[in-house]
């Protein structure tokens, strides 16, 4: 394979709209021309001029349309999240992993910016005559990623469920409790998941439990998007996120003692969640 195609074909794009999802959360749309597809679950490293470059799942895919959504948190996404139509910025990808599509009835639980990466997944499982059972979680109302967007697609096909920490939308209420509840009325195929890892931690718990597949996508630090740089190695077996995941299954996560537990600060040094 060329380095070039390793690396993921830098290219620079420029942003044609900025979609405010949330106080501190913003989706930047761009064209990306290019032939390879973009599966529900990848990412693309983004390059912020003069700042720093970082891994962003694709929460928008419509050829040659793409979106990223970007919760300010740190010096680059703090500069992501300040761009407006016309600036410019580099990408790399698609990068990664997706996730599986086989499955008729799907239980989807995002938390908080983790909506991002199952917004396109939530859309192709429509289109492949899934229904879809959809938990938007958020600390309140106001942390909602795509709620109004979702609500107003709603009806036989997808059902929508919110809950919030606080009860200030929808069920008071961790994610994983109004999991607990639809699992023991509804059957079903997978449950896909992303958002905090405490909270997929709990979610994988009890789609085991229950004997549903299990599908999650883990964000780690990551200087390269490729496995060159090694940042997002996990214990016990060294599996990168970015090669190997972000998506794992259930099974492989059971073999990965960092999930839920530990994760690496920018220098490798290994933390608690």
């Amino acid at each position: 394979m060329r380095t070039d195609e390793l690396l993921g074909n830098f290219t620079s794009v420029r942003i044609s709209e900025v979609i405010s999802e949330s106080k501190r959360c913003e989706t930047l749309y761009f064209d990306l021309k290019q032939s390879s597809t973009i599966n529900p679950g990848q990412f693309l490293m983004v390059w912020v001029p003069g700042i720093d470059e970082v891994p962003m799942s694709i929460s928008k895919w419509k050829p040659p349309l793409v979106g990223i959504t970007v919760l300010n948190i740190g010096e680059a996404t703090e500069a992501l999240s300040s761009k407006v139509p016309n600036d410019w910025i580099g990408v790399r990808g698609p990068f990664g992993t997706s996730f599986d599509l086989d499955c008729k009835n799907a239980l989807v639980v995002g938390g908080g910016v983790g909506m991002a990466p199952l917004r396109p997944l939530i859309y192709r499982l429509l289109e492949e005559g899934a229904n879809v059972t959809l938990l938007i979680a958020a600390k309140t109302k106001n942390d909602l990623i795509f709620h109004r967007e979702f609500s107003e697609l709603s009806g036989n096909a997808l059902r929508l469920i919110t809950t919030t920490d606080d009860g200030s939308a929808g069920y008071k209420g961790l994610a994983s409790e109004g999991v607990t509840e639809l699992v023991d009325i509804t059957e079903f195929d997978k449950l896909y998941t992303c958002g905090p890892e405490l909270m997929m931690a709990e979610l994988h718990k009890l789609a085991m439990k229950a004997d549903i597949g299990f599908q999650a996508s883990l964000e780690r630090f990551m200087k390269c998007g490729c496995g060159i740089c090694g940042t997002c190695a996990m214990d016990p077996t060294g599996i990168l996120v970015c090669l190997d995941g972000p998506v794992f299954t259930g099974k492989q996560l059971e073999k990965i003692s960092d999930f839920g537990k530990y994760y690496r600060d920018q220098v490798g040094l290994k933390k608690k969640f």
